[in-house]
């Protein structure tokens, strides 16, 4: 009996050793509630919030609570999210759970929280990375792709529609594995592509929101020096066509040599103000707006989402 129970033990031990472990201690003030991003504040507003998102490892990349991915899927997906994250210096996670809901938004304050709330991106420039989101809640299954940091940059949301498109049908007939490879190995290609004219504008700013980066309006500024060059030629001219044309010799001979020089005295300074230019004026840009705040504050952007 002593060597039964010994048995047992050992056999219990060996299978809870090979269960991924993804919580860590509970979030307390001890420990700033787990978060370690400086940015994030915990505030009576967003408390609830961080208390409600998973406390986790963030070194596994690889969490799944629905369980629909084997310890071999995960074992396979987990090397391949590390190629990505070494070749692009991008953090990335794959998350899974199977939790009901009424709006798409509480989808997306999940995802968003269990990346901001915990340690993803923490050692990367503007904590950036990317995270697939799978909700395989039986009566109404969804999933989609956040941005954060720099990665917005990358993937803009052309991009992250033809990614949601691309592992639709994998999705929808629960290929996970097939549908995760995908996700990753298309980011991959969109990353050595480089970033999409649509975000050559943009940067992001401390705080993970996207902002258009200034340049100076030169179009604006040739188009307004040109208009007003044109105003002042206009001038110019009309006043010319007011000067009478002397055409009789006593023109020239019925006035005093002083009084000639007085007229071209007067002609001369008349000439010379008219091309007196006063300066352009200068715009600034505007903010880029395509990113959005989660409950933590940070920005991060988004696809647009699919059910199925």
């Amino acid at each position: 009996m002593k060597y039964l129970k010994l048995s047992l033990m050992i056999v219990i031990t060996s299978i809870l050793s090979f269960m991924p472990v993804y919580a860590l201690e509970e979030r307390n003030e001890s420990n700033n509630f787990g978060v370690n991003k400086k940015e994030i504040k915990i505030t009576s507003s967003n408390k609830e919030n961080v208390m409600a998102t998973p406390y986790v490892d963030a070194s596994e990349k690889i969490y799944d609570y629905a369980d629909i991915l084997t310890d071999q899927e995960e074992e396979y997906l987990y090397k391949k999210v590390q190629e990505f994250i070494s070749t692009t210096n991008m953090d990335m996670v794959i998350l899974t759970d199977s939790k009901s809901y009424n709006y798409d938004s509480q989808n997306e304050t999940y995802a968003t929280d269990f990346y901001d709330y915990n340690d993803f991106g923490l050692n990367l420039e503007n904590y950036s990375g990317v995270l697939l989101y799978r909700n395989a809640y039986e009566l109404d299954p969804y999933y989609n792709v956040y941005m954060f940091g720099n990665a917005q940059l990358y993937y803009d949301f052309d991009r992250s529609e033809e990614m949601l498109d691309a592992i639709y049908d994998d999705m929808r007939s629960q290929s996970y594995l097939s549908a995760f490879e995908d996700f990753v190995d298309i980011y991959t290609n969109f990353y050595e592509d480089g970033i999409p004219s649509s975000m050559r504008d943009y940067d992001i700013d401390e705080m993970g929101f996207m902002y258009k980066k200034y340049s100076y309006p030169w179009g604006w500024a040739l188009l307004f020096s040109g208009i007003i060059s044109l105003i002042y030629a206009s001038i110019f001219i009309g006043r010319n066509k007011m000067v009478k044309k002397s055409r009789e010799a006593q023109d020239y001979l019925a006035k005093e040599d002083i009084d000639i020089y007085k007229t071209v005295d007067q002609y001369l300074r008349s000439t010379t103000s008219s091309y007196t230019v006063s300066p352009s004026s200068s715009s600034s840009g505007g903010g880029g707006g395509f990113s959005s705040g989660g409950s933590s504050g940070m920005g991060h952007s988004s696809g647009g989402g699919r059910h199925g």
